[in-house]
């Protein structure tokens, strides 16, 4: 349990930094996290709300120290937290499926798979909840073109993130039997 509970805030910390940090759009460790979350702990509920707490905390970061006054006063949430947040869920619960057995394969191609659900829905989102676009087909079709050169980056991210979390897990279980057993405990 407590290899466990430190695992849920490594992930939650690597969640923060890849975010707070500098780095290309879209290129952070959330869809990676969720991943790792729903095939490391058998509780869907601790798989699922690791990768959402972890965007939640560095929203609050982002959007009050880095965009201070912004949003014209402190901020708890952002706008489309359920675009976004529903798209960590969503994908949490696609990889309880997809990783039963993470091989090589399945990590790449539940990543990738991510990545899609998260620009599917969090630019849904944007064309439903702002006046950026008209509200017709035309009008989604042209915000989903817009968003396309951010999707090489959430591909790229999802990818090397994914590579790095699931190799570092594998060798960590490796290296403990007592993790290996711990984690079969959530």
């Amino acid at each position: 349990m407590k290899k466990n509970i430190i695992l849920i805030i490594a992930l939650v910390a690597i969640g923060i930094i890849g975010r707070v940090i500098p780095h290309p759009y879209n290129f952070t460790p959330m869809t990676a996290i969720a991943l790792l979350s729903a095939h490391a702990f058998k509780n869907k509920w601790i798989a699922i709300g690791t990768p959402i707490i972890s965007f939640w905390i560095s929203d609050i970061i982002i959007n009050n120290f880095i965009y201070a006054g912004y949003y014209g006063g402190f901020t708890l949430f952002s706008p489309g937290i359920f675009w976004i947040y529903g798209s960590m869920a969503c994908i949490a619960l696609m990889g309880r499926f997809s990783l039963n057995k993470a091989s090589i394969a399945n990590v790449g191609l539940s990543s990738v798979a991510g990545s899609m659900i998260f620009f599917i829905f969090t630019n849904f989102g944007v064309w439903a909840m702002s006046a950026m676009y008209a509200k017709s087909f035309a009008g989604l079709i042209q915000c989903y073109t817009f968003a396309i050169p951010f999707f090489g980056s959430t591909i790229l991210g999802d990818l090397v993130y994914s590579t790095i979390l699931f190799s570092s897990y594998s060798f960590a279980l490796s290296k403990s039997s007592t993790f290996n057993k711990a984690s079969n405990l959530i």
